[in-house]
């Protein structure tokens, strides 16, 4: 029987490494392992901590061209950008091991009753369960600040990322990590769920689809965990008349062609008021006819393959559905070639309700246009979704800008800048992009018992 833990490179649709599922003895052992360091590692000192996720990121710094080269074989990401996840991996260890003793300071309050102490104590055993897009950051959010935080973690990646996952945990034992500190797992999705059941599991977090998310967060309800969930989002970038195009073009090129527009927090929906439309999709039609579609590996590639067959096959059902709906396909819209999934980075305009590219999540390298009158109209329209995790608004008039970035349901704004994550800032998203965040303090303080002791007066 053929396994479906496989790295399946999408730019030559060849199989490249294989791999056997774990054993219920072997899940069992590693949650076990986990387990037991935990009683130990909850009472480590910081600074031993820090040595070791210091120590993880400068390892993972000195493999950088190994690791980026993973990502690429795995799911396709141009190698420059590849290069650049690893580097923002280690500077997300580096953020948690330098910063993590100061967020989990006690806080002190005085009261009527008495002097109160509230600690931050980690809970136990975690389980992460992470998607394909972002191999090694998606990892190292979870993972630093819980080790920092002293919890120990379990990591499911998606199964066609087998070789990232696996040399995410051979990092950790490369730099001496304790044995159950870090462990990754070969397991399908079914058995996922089911690991949220163990007793000896406190906690779960999963960034994927909204799908996935319910299930997992049903089995953590019904078992009383707390639970993590990133789920994706439909993010509008509204563009103003008044806005300056070059940051504009910047923000779509970065918000949705990187990656191949596989991110997120991509912007899905581009709003555009109407004075400007037309040199808006002028200079961003330009721009998708000289970029280079091709090899991965190459570093003058602009953009590589989608993940997957079944991912291509979506996205031009997608596109293809909503011009048949009455959309504009202003450029693109095919499989390019025959070997591997690459498609023609796509524009789509005229997009309403009801079509598929402007009611689903377009998971792939599609610029879908509305054109709008209206202040009001853009934000109508950029609410209209089930989901809630980011969005952008580009304009000179920051003071409006605010006020519109109140208006919108979503986790984060940015102004004049694609919606992006860095160490420093909360990420995370409302409606059914999920609950809870990642990164920043906030990050670190998800999977915490935060307890109260009181000495009466």
């Amino acid at each position: 029987m053929t396994s479906s833990i496989r790295t399946l490179n999408p730019a030559t649709g060849k199989i490249e490494k294989e791999f056997q599922p774990y054993t219920t003895e072997q899940i069992n052992n590693a949650i076990q392992r986990a387990d037991d360091l935990y009683k130990t590692w909850r009472f480590e000192s910081f600074e031993n901590r820090k040595q070791i996720v210091k120590a993880a990121a400068a390892e993972m710094r000195a493999q950088k061209e190994h690791l980026a080269t993973l990502i690429t074989t795995e799911m396709g990401k141009p190698l420059r950008e590849s290069r650049i996840e690893i580097d923002y991996s280690a500077n997300i260890l580096d953020y948690y091991a330098d910063h993590a003793e100061e967020f989990l300071k006690p806080d002190t309050l005085v009261t009527e009753k008495g002097d109160a102490l509230i600690f931050s104590e980690p809970i136990g055993t975690l389980l992460g369960v992470m998607p394909w897009n972002f191999p090694f950051s998606q990892i190292a959010r979870f993972a630093a600040p819980n080790i920092m935080a002293g919890n120990t973690i379990l990591l499911k990646t998606a199964s066609n990322i087998p070789q990232c996952g696996e040399a995410f945990e051979a990092i950790f034992e490369k730099v001496g990590a304790p044995k159950g500190l870090y462990t990754n797992l070969f397991i399908s999705g079914k058995e996922t769920s089911a690991l949220v059941g163990d007793n000896r599991i406190k906690g779960v977090s999963l960034t994927g689809s909204d799908a996935a998310g319910a299930s997992i967060a049903k089995v953590a309800g019904e078992n009383i965990k707390k639970s993590v969930l990133e789920l994706g989002g439909t993010d509008p970038m509204i563009v103003l008349n008044d806005a300056d195009l070059e940051k504009v073009m910047s923000g779509t090129i970065n918000g949705r062609l990187r990656n191949a527009g596989q991110a997120c927090t991509s912007s899905k929906r581009i709003i555009v008021q109407e004075d400007i439309y037309d040199a808006y999709l002028a200079k961003v039609k330009t721009y998708v006819e000289n970029m280079k579609v091709g090899n991965p590996l190459e570093d003058d590639t602009d953009m590589g393959p989608v993940s997957s067959a079944p991912a291509l096959e979506t996205l031009l059902d997608q596109v293809n559905k909503s011009v048949e709906n009455g959309a504009e396909l202003v450029i693109g819209g095919k499989q390019i070639g025959t070997e591997g999934s690459f498609m023609e980075p796509t524009i789509l305009a005229d997009l309403k309700p009801g079509m598929k590219a402007y009611d689903e999540e377009v998971f792939g390298p599609v610029i879908c246009l509305i054109k709008v009158k209206s202040v009001e109209e853009a934000l109508t329209i950029a609410n209209d979704t089930m989901y809630g995790l980011g969005a952008s608004i580009y304009t000179e008039n920051i003071e409006l800008a605010h006020d519109m970035a109140r208006k919108i349901d979503s986790g984060m704004v940015y102004i004049n800048k694609q919606v992006s994550s860095s160490p420093e800032l909360p990420f995370g998203g409302t409606k059914r992009s999920g609950y809870g965040r990642e990164l920043s303090k906030a990050g670190i303080l998800e999977f915490l018992n935060r307890k109260l002791i009181l000495t009466s007066k």
